[in-house]
């Protein structure tokens, strides 16, 4: 879970945040051997070990063919994205809320301002 508020608790895998009704991490664990246990939980650590094995396997010269093959797919799937531009509404509040989201850039906010003076 992403922390949106000050007060919020948040995961070690905020980075990685992948709608869990996809059920993408525990999958993707799952064809490389890893299960959930009886509390339906995974192993302690093995998302983040997950991580780093895959750091450590494309840092190495045998991870060369994998590299390309991900990053193949990466670029694919975020040709296929769809983006669309903020919505921005009328009150201060709003537009803070989009650049606190990360939907708008402050300097995008400020050539818009800049704009209007």
């Amino acid at each position: 879970m992403v922390a949106t508020k000050e007060n919020q608790k948040s995961t070690a895998m905020d980075y990685f945040a992948a709608p869990r009704h996809e059920g993408l991490v525990v999958g993707i664990l799952e064809k490389i051997g890893f299960t959930a246990g009886d509390g339906g939980r995974l192993p302690a650590g093995v998302k983040y070990d997950f991580i780093k094995a895959v750091d450590n396997i494309l840092s190495a010269g045998v991870g060369e063919e994998f590299g390309e093959l991900i990053g193949g797919e990466v670029a694919s799937l975020q040709a296929n994205r769809k983006t669309s531009a903020p919505r921005i509404t009328a009150t201060p509040k709003s537009i803070m809320e989009l650049v606190k989201s990360g939907k708008l850039s402050l300097d995008e906010l400020q050539a818009e301002l800049k704009k209007l003076g």
